[in-house]
């Protein structure tokens, strides 16, 4: 197993949005038929949905007022200071960890173990994939988004549901989704979501096994696999080298 570092300044967007954009190269390792076709295939579809995503919630942003968090909370359209107040009474009603409110530490990124016969892709930064793609669809994918301590107050239905909204967006088809487990971890002394799912598409299950990491940033780190290759063992043993600097 190789050992990799990653800086912290990627992308930016929403609790679920790892999901979404594994999902879209995924659905673009499928549609393809030829390994160069497929890598151009997979930056474009990557840029293509964070494009969209992007444009919907500037667009969103411009027409109406915020009503809710990234974990669907209801709110007013409130100053951030309140806003910072209520979302931390919300978590202790919940009894969530309160601890993300804390953090003032600046990070650098995030550092793990990736399985020898992974390779970064060229096109798309973040993303690995196997030295037999696209015969092999196995595929982890990094990204950082913007800190949202209201993230913490996801529930594995609304994760479910965003994850079903995401990838059916992606893959062009209605998704859904079945959520395996659904914890609550810590990751270098950060709180953390470990996050089992799959789901069924062009007549392949694909599985997927996320960590959401709720530091001064959100690091999402997405490993995924098809049914017709096994790594889930080596994805476990990948998510144990992870940590965060």
């Amino acid at each position: 197993m190789r050992r990799t570092y990653h800086n912290g300044h990627r992308h930016s967007g929403k609790a679920a949005a790892g999901l979404a954009l594994a999902g879209a190269v995924m659905a673009a390792m499928l549609a393809g038929c030829g390994a160069d076709e497929d890598e151009a295939a997979v930056s474009g579809s990557v840029q293509e949905q964070e494009e969209t995503v992007e444009t919907a919630d500037a667009a969103a942003n411009e027409t109406a007022p915020q009503t809710q968090d990234s974990s669907g909370v209801e709110i007013a359209d409130i100053d951030e200071e309140t806003r910072q107040q209520l979302t931390a009474e919300l978590l202790e009603e919940n009894e969530k960890d309160t601890s993300v409110m804390e953090i003032e530490h600046a990070t650098r990124g995030c550092v793990f173990g990736v399985p020898a016969d992974f390779r970064e892709s060229e096109e798309t930064p973040g993303l690995y994939v196997t030295e037999r793609y696209p015969i092999d669809a196995s595929m982890i994918y990094y990204e950082v988004l913007d800190r949202d301590v209201s993230m913490q107050l996801l529930t594995e239905e609304q994760f479910r549901e965003q994850a079903e909204e995401n990838l059916s967006a992606a893959y062009g088809e209605d998704i859904t989704v079945q959520v395996e487990s659904f914890e609550d971890v810590e990751i270098s002394g950060y709180p953390a979501f470990r996050i089992l799912c799959s789901y069924e598409v062009s007549g392949l299950t694909v599985t997927q096994l996320e960590y959401a990491i709720n530091a001064d940033k959100s690091y999402m780190i997405t490993y995924t696999q098809t049914s017709e290759m096994d790594r889930m063992e080596e994805y476990k043993a990948s998510a144990a080298t992870i940590k965060v600097r």
